[in-house]
């Protein structure tokens, strides 16, 4: 396995392999079960791993991969409504955010959404248990779009878009499987786009898809045991860890 590798990139250490291995299942895992994290938690860790260019390259199709298998998981049990509100304007976040690369830091982007997640994620949680403050709480379609926005942008100039239109998703979901079916089909449609980028600007080789090739089966394996812990815990449980799961992530951001 490791002379199979070693062809393509070079000497790896069956350390890192190992390594990239448990990443790309932990993030598969967090997904399925989850929809949102998973991305976060493999993006920092890869980069640990591998060379920046091999390492958010390995990303784009392992995350388009992911994805895909949570919209195979997750067949038609996503929120068509919260999909057209999201989508479009999350699709022109993407274009507008790559354009803007050059002139906004990508850390002031993560450090914002950072900032936003921990007081989403907090007045969130606090919201489970008060109807009043839930309704207040939850955004507008047009609040939607701006979201939706905003997400694409992220995503493009710091792949942390997910976390802002779990904002609009979370308390219009009304099953915990609507939530990651809708989360997983929008990764995926949006990861679409970032792949065919990566192709283009030359980021996403052929030797890096040979090495996502290698690292199907964790991959696969992460899916189905997150899918399984999904089917297995309760509604208002669940809605609980994926506040603390967004606002957790957003002090990871803020103080990476």
């Amino acid at each position: 396995m490791n002379n199979f590798i070693s062809f393509f990139l070079g000497p790896v250490d069956p350390p890192v392999f190992a390594g990239l291995a448990a990443v790309i299942f932990s993030g598969a895992f967090i997904t399925s079960g989850f929809g949102v994290g998973g991305g976060v938690l493999m993006t920092p860790m890869v980069l640990l791993l591998l060379p920046p260019k091999f390492g958010i390259g390995l990303l784009g199709p392992i995350m388009l991969i992911i994805s895909g298998t949570g919209v195979r998981q997750y067949w038609k049990q996503w929120d068509n409504h919260c999909l057209l509100i999201i989508l479009p304007a999350m699709m022109a976040g993407i274009w507008s955010g790559t354009h803007l690369l050059s002139v906004i830091s990508p850390d002031a982007v993560r450090r914002t959404v950072g900032i936003l997640a921990v007081c989403f994620g907090v007045l969130q949680y606090l919201a489970i248990d008060r109807p009043k403050w839930k309704e207040r709480l939850r955004p507008t379609p047009p609040q939607g779009v701006g979201l939706g926005f905003a997400s694409g942008l992220a995503s493009a100039m710091a792949h942390v878009g997910g976390i802002i239109f779990s904002f609009y998703l979370v308390p219009h979901s009304r099953t915990k499987e609507i939530f990651v079916g809708t989360t997983v089909f929008l990764f995926f449609t949006t990861g679409l786009l970032k792949v065919g980028s990566f192709v283009y600007y030359g980021i996403l080789t052929y030797p890096i898809l040979m090495l996502s090739l290698v690292l199907l089966p964790s991959l696969f394996l992460g899916s189905i045991t997150g899918k399984w812990l999904n089917r297995h815990i309760p509604n208002k449980l669940f809605t609980r860890l994926i506040c603390l799961f967004v606002a957790l992530m957003g002090l990871r951001l803020i103080t990476a």
